[in-house]
């Protein structure tokens, strides 16, 4: 959907000018023809139609927060495992400290095992990476020197002078739909990541896994927060787009968001659909 440069921009400075509160970017090195794992959708051939054009995510929210003033951003989600842990931690202080504070980090581990193979990593062990990688950040943003020590990761003591804007670092959001998942969620993040298309009672269940698991680790559960994805079907309307929002709303959440990439394909028609929804339903509750 974002064709050139220019749309990056325009996109950007026209939500927030519409009154949205944050912007998200995906996170997919590429798209496999035959993919060794199971699409998580209905319609892989409507994927490989309107995601083959990946960009990374990291330098679209860098763009993006260049030309923006007081919108957020986040990822849905970034895929952690898969970015080298320093580089990571450094490009995103570096995007904290450039937007003044304005980032969020959604992380989750991928569906696509063919991103893990091409790069060499173990499919098996993504979630032990991804706790790593947690501890790591959390390290990198809150002490200095800084030095760190795991079976996935080593760091020898380093100077590290540039701090986030936001104390500790930006706010931590994880995905997933299971309870290994959610346990984590609980014991680390600021809170989850879900999609509007998970039954009820079992993302009901899920975060209470999630909020007893925050209770264990002497965690506040009424601290963490749900940011639900809507995802926009091809042909929907808007006027079914604003019901799944009154849904989402009514469930407790504290963000909605809407992608639009599977539905529509140019800037000008998601920014007309994104004006539509926002003048229809209003702001968010």
């Amino acid at each position: 959907m974002l064709t050139d440069a220019a749309s990056v921009r325009h996109f950007a400075t026209r939500t927030e000018e519409l009154g949205y509160g944050s912007l998200w970017a995906g996170d997919r090195l590429f798209v496999p023809l035959r993919p060794k794992s199971a699409y998580p959708g209905d319609d892989y051939s409507l994927y490989l139609e309107r995601v083959g054009r990946n960009a990374d995510p990291l330098t679209l929210v860098a763009t993006a927060a260049a030309v923006t003033s007081h919108v957020r951003f986040n990822f849905s989600t970034l895929n952690a495992p898969l970015h080298e842990p320093v580089q990571l931690a450094r490009t995103l202080t570096t995007l904290d400290f450039l937007s003044n504070g304005r980032l969020d980090v959604g992380f989750g581990l991928s569906w696509v095992r063919d991103e893990y193979d091409a790069l060499g990593l173990e499919w098996a062990n993504r979630g032990r990476r991804l706790d790593d990688i947690l501890s790591f950040l959390d390290a990198w943003w809150t002490t200095n020197p800084v030095t760190f020590e795991s079976p996935t990761l080593s760091l020898p003591p380093a100077q590290v002078d540039l701090r986030p804007v936001q104390p500790g670092g930006p706010p931590v959001w994880l995905g997933g739909a299971s309870e290994a998942a959610l346990y984590r969620v609980g014991r680390r993040a600021a809170g989850w990541l879900i999609f509007d298309s998970l039954p009820t009672e079992f993302a009901a269940s899920l975060w209470e896994v999630a909020r007893r698991s925050a209770d264990a680790a002497g965690r506040d559960p009424d601290a963490l927060k749900r940011s639900v994805r809507v995802n926009v079907e091809q042909g929907e309307q808007v006027d079914r787009i604003i019901e799944r929002l009154d849904k989402v709303a009514a469930s407790g959440a504290d963000e909605a968001v809407v992608e639009f990439n599977l539905a529509l394909s140019a800037v000008d028609e998601a920014l007309e659909f994104a004006q539509e929804v926002i003048q229809k339903r209003g702001g968010w509750r």
